[in-house]
């Protein structure tokens, strides 16, 4: 099902749309079950916590991003092995730089397959969208095959920790999952906003990247409850499997996951 928003330009749906077909060609493939089985993987959110942080320990890890997460890229001198997009908004939004993006595999919600001009190193995955239902009745699920279907939990983080659990990573971490937006989230409910010159400063503190959102594009800001939610059926899931999720950010209002040091990893 083609979701597009009426921001998509009318005259690239007819291309979108043969792009959707393509798309099922290169479908997520179960191949990639265990691939980094007891390896650890790190997750790294865009928050601006990451500011505060040496990330070159990972540059030869096994690391996920989302997003605009790539335009860090050269400044960290290296990039994400997965990169990920799921929200429909910021998969539209990016779309023109996506393509430009060398390195990472990315991986995409197949209903935006419309977005992606190139598919060589494009990955899609069925990802169940949310509804009020979902959330309020059926429940948060964890999906432990990724190949089959992915779940949403109002982060794409929790995304993230589907496919690191499927490719058998162990422990996972996080940083710059700072769970906040701060004040814009005090000055607006959970949704979708216009960025806008009113409050295009608060934007400008909510990522790693001041300039991550321009005036026009649309931010979501986070429902904490719901991701608060999933993250515990996340934990829950790695539990019983006999692996372990742990928060190695800083200034992170994440409480979710056990809490340890990222230097401290390195030293091990």
């Amino acid at each position: 099902m083609i979701v597009w928003t009426n921001r998509f330009p009318e005259k690239e749906k007819a291309a979108g749309y043969l792009r959707l077909v393509r798309a099922r060609m290169n479908f997520f493939d179960q191949i990639m079950r265990n691939k980094h089985q007891g390896k650890p993987g790190f997750i790294i959110g865009n928050g601006p916590s990451l500011k505060e942080m040496d990330l070159t320990p990972l540059r030869d890890q096994i690391t996920f991003g989302a997003n605009g997460i790539y335009q860090m890229f050269d400044e960290w001198g290296f990039h994400t092995k997965y990169l990920l997009f799921e929200d429909t908004e910021q998969t539209e939004l990016r779309r023109k730089e996506i393509h430009n993006v060398v390195g990472p595999t990315k991986m995409a919600a197949i209903y935006n397959a419309y977005c992606f001009k190139n598919f060589g190193d494009t990955l899609f995955f069925n990802a169940r969208r949310g509804d009020p239902y979902y959330f309020d009745e059926m429940g948060i699920q964890f999906s432990r095959d990724f190949s089959n279907i992915v779940y949403l939990g109002s982060t794409i983080t929790y995304i993230a920790l589907q496919l690191a659990y499927y490719l058998g990573c162990n422990p996972v971490y996080l940083i710059g999952v700072d769970h906040s937006y701060g004040a814009l989230a005090k000055n607006f409910p959970p949704g979708k906003i216009e960025v806008t010159k009113e409050n295009y400063e608060l934007v400008r503190q909510c990522h790693m990247n001041p300039d991550y959102y321009q005036i026009g594009d649309v931010i979501g800001v986070p429902n904490t409850s719901l991701q608060d939610k999933a993250y515990e059926v996340a934990a829950d899931a790695y539990k019983q499997a006999g692996r372990e999720i742990y928060n190695a950010g800083v200034n992170s209002f994440l409480d979710a996951f056990p809490r340890t040091d990222f230097d401290s990893i390195f030293k091990k």
